[in-house]
């Protein structure tokens, strides 16, 4: 379901079948525990999932250890990095910090949260159920209209003026600093994630959907897969994606014109 890369390790999270984690030789299941995962963001030396019923997994790279923390009954569906913790958003307007203790970090949000991209304390975005999107300033989160009304389930960014979002029928955007704009990205699969790799943007999704958008233009990314892509994220000049379908299961690795894969996907 979701996936990150430590400085020393890739870990992949599956929804109800434990925890892997690739050393870059080899994969290790270093927690079996059957839990439902939707989102992870890693660190320098951790890695941070959330899932159903509030939960929150942290693996320490270091330790090699696992802590399991239940923070709110409702679920969790999105987690990004910040200098000293995480920011998390979930159902029915959940936006959650953790420093050095989880606290509420929003308020008079009613929507499901499906993705957030944080950059500080004080500057994040967030997206969800009906096209809303909302952006994190020095006065608060603000509602930004998005000119649609699909759900939106990934944001990511480089910088808070830099940002993508996607989400059901093909739906993404792009921020220009003053509005969303619409992107053609040429598919009608529900869009699931997205990731940066420079100026370089990678959306996936259903159907084994993956499409790249450069400087150079936009091209379909061929995983010879039809499973459902979950996640993308990139480690260092790669990127890395994780789908399932089932009991089938699929890892990618995508380094210039080299294709690894492990699973069944």
């Amino acid at each position: 379901m979701a996936g990150c890369a430590t400085a020393e390790a890739v870990y992949v999270f599956a929804d109800g079948g434990g925890i892997g984690r690739f050393d870059g030789e080899r994969w290790a299941l270093v927690d079996p525990a059957l839990r439902s995962i939707s989102s992870a963001v890693c660190t320098r030396d951790r890695a941070v999932a959330v899932g159903a019923a509030g939960r929150v997994v942290t693996v320490s790279d270091r330790e090699l250890s696992v802590r399991i923390d239940t923070v709110q009954i409702d679920d969790l569906f999105g987690v990004s990095a910040l200098p000293d913790g995480v920011l998390v958003v979930g159902a029915r307007g959940t936006v959650l910090r953790q420093a050095s203790a989880w606290q509420p970090y929003a308020r008079g949000i009613a929507e499901d949260l499906y993705g957030v991209a944080a950059f500080s304390g004080n500057s994040a975005w967030a997206v969800g159920a009906g096209g809303v999107t909302y952006r994190l300033d020095d006065a608060g989160w603000k509602p930004i209209p998005s000119g649609v009304t699909t759900a939106l389930r990934t944001v990511s960014g480089t910088t808070a003026a830099s940002v993508v979002a996607a989400g059901d029928g093909g739906v993404a955007l792009s921020w220009t600093g003053a509005e969303w704009r619409r992107i053609d990205l040429g598919t009608t699969a529900t869009l699931r994630s997205s990731a940066f790799l420079g100026r370089t943007v990678v959306f996936v999704g259903d159907g084994g959907t993956a499409v790249q958008i450069s400087e150079t233009g936009t091209f379909r990314i061929d995983l010879a897969t039809t499973c459902t892509l979950r996640a993308v994220f990139v480690r260092g000049s790669e990127q890395w994606f994780v789908g399932s379908d089932g009991t089938r299961a699929g890892v990618w690795r995508r380094a210039g014109d080299r294709l690894d894969r492990w699973g069944t996907c």
